[in-house]
């Protein structure tokens, strides 16, 4: 198992926004596995003090959310910096070689611009990032139709959901164990 689901939850949405949370799970898009899990929320002052931004558009949207989802952000933030290293050893111990996010231009885009201005390189290399919207477009799957488990923007909750919506795409083009 060496595929990671990347999900943030942040304030913008080009590089260079400060983001609120990290969610990320192994995960087996062939056998449907899900392995260990890595989350942890991002104190809004450490983005401040490495020059991450705001923007305005996406405060206001943040204000519609769930509670839920919005409580879970106040839990435990960390600096950024520590997070952005937690995750990196995260991802090389449980030997990480894919990542997959939500899209082609935001979720690891944006952490590799974070990961870039704080000196840091990302753990995998450019050649491996995945991307579910694609995989989705080739299956002919609509992850909408999928029942969701979980807060929605808990980046956690969104990285395991994602994750699966992957493994059903895969299946519906037959890239399952049973062929």
């Amino acid at each position: 198992m060496n595929n990671v689901m990347l999900d943030l939850e942040t304030w913008g949405t080009r590089p260079g926004c400060a983001i609120r949370s990290v969610g990320a799970v192994m995960f087996d898009p062939i056998s449907g596995g899900i392995g260990n899990e890595f989350y942890a929320n991002v104190s809004d002052e450490s983005c401040v003090m490495a020059g991450l931004f705001v923007q305005d558009d996406t405060a206001a949207w943040w204000d519609r959310q769930s509670q839920a989802a919005q409580d879970a952000l106040l839990v435990d933030p960390k600096g950024i910096y520590v997070v952005v290293q937690m995750f990196h050893q995260w991802f090389r111990k449980n030997k990480g070689v894919f990542i997959w996010s939500q899209g082609a231009n935001f979720d690891e885009v944006i952490w590799s611009a974070i990961a870039h201005k704080l000196g840091q390189r990302p753990p995998w290399k450019f050649y491996d990032v995945r991307d579910t919207r694609t995989a989705y477009e080739i299956a002919g799957f609509d992850a909408r139709t999928v029942k969701r488990a979980g807060t929605y923007h808990n980046a956690l909750d969104d990285a395991r959901h994602q994750a699966y919506c992957v493994t059903q795409a895969f299946r519906k083009c037959g890239w399952d164990a049973g062929v």
